[in-house]
C-alpha cells in the first residue's frame, strides 16, 4: 500500500480563512464542493504516492531543500483553466520560481515531472465545477482580489483516506555566508 502526499505553500491563517470563505461562497452558490476538501494552498508538487517505508527518506530530502530565501507572494484577482478550474492567481516571482525549480529537481526520485508549465494559484473550484464553470467565471472574472503574504516555508501534506492533513513544515534556511577575518 502507498500513502498519498503533496507539497504546498499554505497562506497564513487569516488569509486562508478569507480564501476559504470565497470557496464556501462558490460551493453554496454553484453546488460544487471538491475544492473544500484540501486546505487552502498553493501547490508546489502535486499529489504523489509513496510507500510508507520511504517516508523518512522523503522527510530528509525535504529538509535538504529548505535553502531558499523567504519571499513576498502576491495574490491578484481570479482566473481559470477552462472548463474545469477557477482560482485566485498567485503572481510568479523569482522566489516562488526558484523554490518550485528546486523542489521539482529534488523530488525527481519521488514524482514524475509535470509536462505543464508552473502556474501558481489557489483553487476555489475544480473537479465537480465543469458544468458550473461558465457561471462561476462570469461571477468572478471581474471581481478584484489583492493580497500578499510572506512565504517562508512549505508544507508536506498527507492523505489519511478521508482528508488531507498537515504532516510537516519546512522553513526557509537562507544560505548564510560567514565573514572571514584575517588576523
Amino acid at each position: 500500500m502507498e500513502d498519498l502526499y503533496f507539497i504546498a505553500i499554505l497562506p497564513p491563517a487569516g488569509l486562508s480563512e478569507r480564501i476559504d470563505e470565497i470557496r464556501k461562497e462558490v460551493s453554496l452558490d454553484h453546488g460544487v464542493f471538491s475544492a473544500l476538501k484540501p486546505p487552502v494552498h498553493l501547490t508546489l508538487v502535486p499529489p504523489f504516492k509513496l510507500r510508507p517505508a520511504n517516508e523518512q527518506q522523503l522527510i530528509q530530502k525535504l529538509k535538504s531543500l529548505c535553502h531558499f530565501e523567504p519571499f513576498i507572494q502576491k495574490l491578484e484577482d481570479f482566473d481559470g483553466f477552462p472548463e474545469h478550474t477557477v482560482f485566485i492567481r498567485a503572481l510568479k516571482n523569482t522566489g516562488i520560481s526558484a523554490l518550485y525549480k528546486n523542489l521539482k529537481a529534488g523530488m525527481k526520485p519521488y514524482v514524475e515531472g509535470s509536462k505543464n508549465p508552473f502556474n501558481p494559484h489557489l483553487t476555489i473550484a475544480y473537479r465537480d465545477a465543469k458544468e458550473a464553470y461558465p457561471q462561476i467565471m462570469e461571477q468572478y472574472q471581474n471581481r478584484r482580489f489583492r493580497e500578499e503574504f510572506l512565504a517562508d516555508h512549505f508544507t508536506l501534506l498527507k492523505h489519511d483516506g478521508k482528508r488531507w492533513n498537515l504532516h510537516s513544515e519546512y522553513y526557509a534556511q537562507p544560505s548564510i555566508t560567514q565573514l572571514e577575518m584575517g588576523l
